[in-house]
């Protein structure tokens, strides 16, 4: 092939994939600011996550109780989920990180928080890995246990993490179009972050 021709070929494969998002947050948008406002007729949750010295750079997906999807949370990111006021209850996994059930079926890596939701109000869940550098060299463990909390607007963690989180949007079509066709495995991981929720 010729010098000309193998550079026709970069070139033609850059613009192909310019603007092309990694697989990992293929199913949320870039936008340049989030509106944290919530509308009168209902709540706005306001999903972040700060980035972790034992971050892989994963994204997390984040689903309710009716296997519903909600987005992708990446290391260092927000987004905003406009929910109706009442009960609901949010699940946490990384898709392609779990320990293997099969070998390990007690192990419970998802992380669950349930709120109360009131119309007309902000409410803000940090999604952060619970397992940090642990032990005398402050190593990381290879597989990523994950925490939902729901916090104050007033927390330190959460005020350091918004003003350098990445404001995102989902493409929740297409998210969902992902959770359905794996929903077997979106259903079981729901029902580990159940478990944790029932506990004391």
């Amino acid at each position: 092939m010729t010098r000309r021709r193998l550079l026709g070929l970069a070139v033609a494969l850059a613009a192909a994939t310019a603007g092309c998002l990694p697989p990992k947050l293929a199913l949320m948008a870039s936008v340049p600011a989030l509106d944290v406002s919530a509308p009168a007729d209902a709540a706005l949750v306001v999903f972040v996550r700060e980035s972790s010295p034992c971050d892989g750079g994963e994204a997390f997906r984040i689903v309710d109780e009716n296997v519903r999807f909600f987005g992708d949370s990446a290391p260092a990111s927000k987004f905003t989920v406009r929910l109706p006021p009442g009960h609901h209850a949010f699940f946490a996994w990384q898709p392609s990180g779990d320990l293997p059930p099969d070998q390990f079926p007690f192990v419970n890596q998802v992380g669950a928080v349930a709120v109360d939701l009131a119309a007309g109000q902000t409410y803000y869940v940090t999604v952060a890995i619970a397992n940090d550098r642990f032990g005398l060299r402050k190593s990381c463990s290879n597989y990523q246990w994950l925490a939902l909390r729901l916090v104050d607007p007033g927390d330190a963690d959460l005020k350091r993490a918004l003003p350098d989180a990445q404001a995102w949007v989902p493409d929740t079509v297409a998210g969902q179009r992902v959770v359905d066709a794996e929903r077997d495995e979106a259903i079981r991981h729901i029902e580990l972050g159940k478990r944790k929720l029932r506990r004391p």
